[in-house]
């Protein structure tokens, strides 16, 4: 296995407020293999989307964006949100080796 940065952009409806981001960072916290350790987890781009960063235990780059999907999507899920009022920007999720 290896570990892997994977940067998933999301769309949201609604513009997240500071609260709903704080909380959406705990619920990442939950499936990234660092834990909080008081990282910050996401940012915002100029044009609105959010940018959401974890890492991944993956065997391959393939492995590792499908898994990042999933997670984000779970934490997404975890905080109250749907496909309806958050989209995961899929063709646009990057990943690239991760060594702590």
């Amino acid at each position: 296995m290896n570990s892997y940065l994977a940067a998933v952009p999301v769309k949201f409806t609604d513009g997240p407020s500071k609260a709903y981001l704080s909380d959406l960072n705990e619920a990442l916290a939950e499936y990234d293999p660092r834990g909080a350790e008081g990282q910050l987890f996401w940012s915002r781009n100029d044009d609105g989307t959010i940018m959401i960063r974890v890492v991944i235990e993956a065997s391959d780059e393939k492995t590792a964006r499908d898994k990042a999907r999933e997670t984000v999507n779970s934490a997404l899920l975890d905080t109250g949100h749907t496909v309806a009022t958050a989209q995961t920007l899929v063709d646009s999720i990057e990943v690239s080796t991760w060594q702590q």
